[in-house]
């Protein structure tokens, strides 16, 4: 069965938060750059369910306030931390034990509300600060420890000692899996004589026996007592701590001889396990089952377990979702456990692995898991794998207050979702981590934009910004991504001009005055892009092609006249070095012979631009677009850059430093929304 889940987490005044507001889902990772608060908004959630902080730990100190704040602790502000939990109405345990935190029903919701807050003395002074934790809206209802019992969390922190912890009989999560199978004592006990009488047979060394006659030897000088008064012996064998005496060994290896990565994985694989649900027992013994099929009147157990060897039943594979569901409320009436669940929160889980195996570890816990899990990453790897409804985005607001946006509401229809699920699986989730981005329809772009703006001075990688290319001009759903996630972004695309002539569309011509209806395709791609996002009305957009490209850039959307490469051509005309720097880079590349490079010089020194393009996509040529742009980035000048992708680079950075310098209100607006 699903674990339950944090769906909302409210924070008011805490550290790095002013007031954040967001809805979050079973699986969740949070992003952000250094120092934002990541760290804090996890410390946030554990005061009221680490089950480890005590209740001194509970008292916050007035650096605990949000920094924009001034003497707070004086001036009486309060700190307020609230969380919502869903999806636990099968858990009878937690339904009993937090039924008072519920305050809704469709669908069920619990409320948990942690509130630091100012006493006052009768003359309206502030005495000192307490704090408390209720359940549901009632604040004389207390969240208490044992309540911790049934609803708790586990950090595992981004320092941590792996090693230590796994060989701590208390804090292992070794010895949580191992009491849960409840072994029955008889069995240790019996195992315990073993274990002494094989110890024992040390004792009939020739080498013991001459020690122990030596002692006794001297021993006696001392003291008038029996020779046999003394002996050696084995140490008893502790029935109760029989299971501390186990390991885990990795390729027969201790945990301390394997490499940190490896003991990562094996460290969050058992926690992952001890805080299953355990309602449906892996294992059960013989005499438990016969007590159970007893009960059992729908042949649940038999479609359920199969036979060991030693007449244990095993739990079968793949169970169907009817079965399980049967087989779980049979077990939740039968066979009851006295536990409830643990949300599991992995601060920066990628540390020690290779990207390949963040990969695959975090694709298991994201598809397979039925836990609920929090992480904080910076690793791009991870967040490729994440689900598109699971990233919490937090960035810097006005005032340095800590903003948060969360695509758990992302509203995709399922092509959406594929395409832009497929792009960030491919691309390694680069696109949640820029400061901004800029989306480019092909790899021309992508290849030449950062090494433009290198040129203008303006470095993209300086200023974080991504350049994403989506091989496409879809833009849509990577727009509805940004948009809910905060990140400010540009679009790049071809104008893709055409003539009518004839009743049809006629491309690949260049724009000189022609007396034939015009168009261009880019722009009527992203006025449709534009009023699918409603960025714009349709009656504020106008007629005009001019206008409306003007409206459009002002909006972040930048559209070039033909092609990226026409366009590049077009703009490096006039001046003679750069023009002979596109040459240089064909006669470089191509695979054709001398004729096909004075074609070339020819096309491009009477201005037929689309001919020097079908040149070197040609087969003959054998460069291909990106080829050539990859190439020429290596050469190009500020004269080689068209003025729609010099307008996009200004744009996006001008958006960025604003963010950087005094938060933004395009976020603030999407905040409130």
């Amino acid at each position: 069965m699903q674990a339950p889940y944090i769906s909302r987490v409210k924070i008011s005044n805490y550290r790095n938060f002013k007031y954040v507001d967001v809805e979050l889902r079973d699986k969740q990772v949070i992003i952000g750059e250094n120092n934002v608060g990541k760290t804090n908004f996890l410390r946030a959630i554990q005061l009221i369910l680490d089950p480890n902080l005590s209740d001194q730990d509970r008292y916050l100190e007035e650096t605990d306030f949000y920094n924009g704040l001034e003497s707070p602790m004086k001036k009486g502000e309060i700190i307020e931390i609230v969380i919502e939990i869903k999806r636990f109405s099968h858990n009878k345990n937690l339904l009993c034990q937090l039924s008072d935190a519920t305050v809704k029903t469709s669908p069920d919701t619990l409320r948990l509300t942690y509130r630091y807050f100012p006493r006052f003395r009768e003359d309206g002074t502030i005495e000192n600060y307490s704090y408390k934790i209720f359940k549901g809206d009632n604040e004389d209802i207390e969240f208490t420890h044992l309540d911790r019992k049934y609803l708790n969390i586990k950090v595992i922190k981004a320092l941590r000692d792996v090693e230590a912890e796994i060989k701590n009989s208390r804090k292992s999560p070794l010895s949580v899996l191992l009491k849960a199978y409840n072994i029955e004592k008889s069995k240790l006990e019996a195992i315990a004589d073993n274990i002494k009488a094989q110890n024992d047979q040390v004792l009939t060394l020739g080498e013991l026996k001459d020690l122990n006659n030596r002692i006794n030897d001297r021993f006696k000088e001392f003291i008038d007592l029996d020779p046999e008064s003394i002996e050696l012996a084995t140490n008893e064998v502790n029935t109760n701590r029989i299971l501390n005496t186990l390991k885990v060994l990795l390729g027969g290896r201790s945990v301390g001889d394997t490499s940190l990565g490896l003991t990562n994985i094996l460290y969050i694989t058992l926690m992952l396990l001890a805080i299953e649900d355990r309602t449906i027992p892996s294992f059960l013994n013989p005499i438990l089952y016969q007590e159970l099929i007893k009960k059992d009147k729908s042949g649940i157990l038999e479609k359920a377990y199969k036979s060991d060897e030693e007449g244990n039943k095993i739990l079968k594979d793949k169970l169907s979702s009817k079965l399980e569901r049967e087989l779980y409320e049979f077990m939740d009436m039968h066979n009851p456990i006295d536990e409830g669940a643990t949300i599991l929160a992995i601060e920066e889980p990628e540390a020690h692995l290779h990207p390949s195996i963040q990969r695959t570890i975090y694709k298991d816990v994201f598809s397979r898991s039925t836990n609920s899990v929090i992480m904080t990453t910076h690793s791009t790897h991870i967040a490729s794998i994440t689900p598109l409804q699971s990233i919490l985005h937090l960035y810097r607001g006005k005032k340095g207050a800590t903003k948060a946006l969360s695509s758990a509401t992302l509203s995709l229809d399922d092509e959406e979702y594929n395409d832009l699920a497929r792009y960030i699986d491919a691309n390694r989730g680069e696109i949640y981590f820029g400061k901004g981005v800029l989306l480019v329809e092909g790899i021309t772009e992508e290849y030449l934009v950062p090494v433009f703006a290198d040129l203008m001075g303006k470095s993209l990688d300086y200023k974080g910004i991504i350049v994403c290319n989506i091989n496409s001009t879809n833009f849509s759903p990577y727009i509805k991504l940004l948009e809910q996630l905060g990140i400010p972004y540009a679009v790049v695309t071809d104008g893709d001009y055409y003539e009518i002539i004839g009743g049809k569309r006629n491309y690949h011509l260049l724009n000189n005055n022609s007396k034939n209806p015009i168009g261009y395709l880019g722009l009527e791609i992203i006025e449709r892009v534009i009023l699918e996002n409603n960025i714009l009305e349709s009656n504020e957009i106008p007629k005009e092609y001019d206008k409306k490209d003007e409206l459009f850039r002002k909006k972040g959307f930048f559209t070039g006249y033909c092609t990226a490469e026409v366009d590049i051509m077009e703009k490096c005309y006039e001046d003679k070095a750069s023009r002979d720097v596109i040459i240089q880079v064909f006669n470089e590349l191509t695979s054709g012979g001398e004729q096909q490079k004075q074609n070339f010089v020819e096309n491009f020194e009477k201005g037929d631009f689309w001919a020097c393009l079908r040149q070197i996509e040609s087969s003959h040529s054998r460069i291909g677009k990106g080829r050539f742009a990859q190439r020429l980035a290596q050469y190009c000048t500020l004269d080689h850059i068209p003025e729609h992708i010099e307008g996009a680079i200004e744009y996006i950075c001008k958006r960025v430093e604003e963010d950087d310098s005094d938060g933004d209100d395009v976020r603030e607006e999407a905040q409130a929304n």
